[in-house]
């Protein structure tokens, strides 16, 4: 994925903002009319799809589009198979190990590099409409070609924000962002956070959910100060430079002072249930956790605009695409199911549904009607436009998996007990990294 693509991509979401508020006709259930020309299922199809539900809202658009697949495609058998969000890729890694393949895989565009390598995803050129092909984001349409092969097709995206505890934040006075180039300063955000703990008698103020294995979404920090993961050409490592010091330099500050929670970034996820819990007066989070807030703290959270420096934000590049497994004994079924989710009806009901960002240059332009949230998901699709270009080609670079393992697992002594600094930690990222890009 170029650079100028993803630019291409930023200048799309542009317009969405100004067209979101605008109504969408309704749904229709289903999308026959987009079918690929991928030939009849196999007799007695039965797909084991497999995926994780993140919020009520994503579980809604699953069982929406499930429900719709049985009615519209009866000559397949969908067998469902959901697993919760912190386990899915550690079960999914075990299920492999022992030959037990699922036929389709929901999996972020950042780790879709090891099954890209491994040669283990099925051919899905020439199975898909070219309606959804012509209308895909450049950049998404990119990270699910390998080798000038279709190997997956990109289902969605998403977006972090700061949410925060309404009443505490009214208790402390804490300005609250108009805009992208409105965020605070880090300055601004790091004495927000001792004024929080401090007027609130908080144990920590803020979390993230850069835990769990997803450290990539601290990098945006790292971005949105100028630096990087990976060097132009893609060929070298660059994380050891001024800016991404800076960048952690700042988290290891937040930890000295006990302002962010002491989670692991390898570690199980605490942020959003520790801010559900009053426990912290913000976390950063992500678009899909809307309805989990409102579920949870009913009426006392916002969502407000991530941090800048001399202006320029970033935000975590979020979202999934669907893949069939190489070895499935139903290749035409397979590629059914993964048109019929991708295609325009399918992909703007799901993305309504679930309070996610379509992935489709024509339902960015036309604007999304969301089932709840809009407002909230206005603000989000804002963020998306100050998404760095470089960091999204660098996520969905083939090496990035291991090059993001080794981010989470140098992070882990700053946010747990200290015991590596700064200045040490980047050093052997660098080492590290630039071995696994070998």
């Amino acid at each position: 994925m170029s650079i100028h693509q993803f630019k291409r991509k930023l200048s799309t979401l542009c317009a969405l903002s100004m067209v979101v508020s605008v109504a969408a006709c309704s749904t229709p259930s289903g999308g026959k009319t987009e079918t690929a020309g991928t030939g009849v299922a196999e007799k007695d199809a039965v797909l084991k799809v497999a995926y994780w539900e993140s919020s009520s809202s994503d579980k809604a658009g699953w069982d929406l589009m499930i429900k719709n697949f049985a009615k519209d495609h009866p000559e397949i058998k969908l067998d469902p198979q959901v697993y919760p969000s912190n386990t899915f890729r550690q079960t999914l890694d075990t299920r492999i190990a022992g030959n037990d393949w699922p036929d389709i895989v929901r999996y972020t565009y950042q780790r879709l590099g090891k099954f890209k390598e491994n040669n283990v995803m099925l051919d899905l050129t020439g199975k898909i409409s070219e309606e959804s092909l012509n209308d895909l984001v450049p950049a998404f349409r990119s990270a699910v070609t390998y080798n000038g092969k279709l190997v997956a097709m990109p289902h969605h995206t998403d977006t972090m924000a700061i949410f925060y505890n309404k009443a505490m934040f009214e208790k402390s006075g804490i300005r609250i962002p108009k805009n992208a180039t409105d965020g605070w300063t880090w300055e601004e955000l790091t004495a927000n956070a001792r004024k929080l703990k401090a007027d609130n008698n908080l144990e920590y103020a803020f979390g993230g959910i850069w835990e769990n294995g997803s450290g990539y979404r601290y990098l945006p920090f790292i971005y949105m100060n100028g630096g990087s993961v990976l060097s132009k050409d893609m060929k070298s490592i660059t994380i050891n430079s001024p800016e991404a010091l800076a960048a952690t330099k700042l988290y290891e500050s937040w930890q000295k002072e006990k302002l962010v929670v002491k989670t692991g970034f390898t570690q199980e996820p605490a942020a959003n249930l520790l801010f559900v819990a009053k426990k912290i007066a913000f976390t950063f989070s992500g678009s899909w956790h809307l309805s989990y807030m409102e579920e949870n703290m009913p009426g006392n959270w916002g969502v407000t605009y991530m941090p800048q420096v001399n202006g320029k934000s970033g935000s975590d590049m979020g979202g999934n695409s669907i893949f069939a497994y190489k070895g499935t004994k139903y290749p035409n079924a397979a590629a059914i199911f993964i048109d019929y989710m991708t295609n325009k009806a399918n992909m703007k009901a799901f993305a309504e549904a679930s309070n996610f960002i379509p992935v489709r240059t024509s339902l960015i332009n036309e604007g999304l009607k969301y089932t709840a949230f809009q407002k909230e998901m206005d603000l989000m699709l804002n963020i998306v436009k100050t998404i760095d270009p470089k960091m999204a080609d660098d996520e969905t670079s083939i090496r990035f998996q291991q090059i993001n393992q080794i981010y989470g697992e140098i992070m882990d002594p700053i946010a747990i007990n200290g015991s590596m600094t700064a200045e040490k930690a980047l050093e052997k990222a660098q080492k590290d990294m630039t071995e696994a890009l070998k």
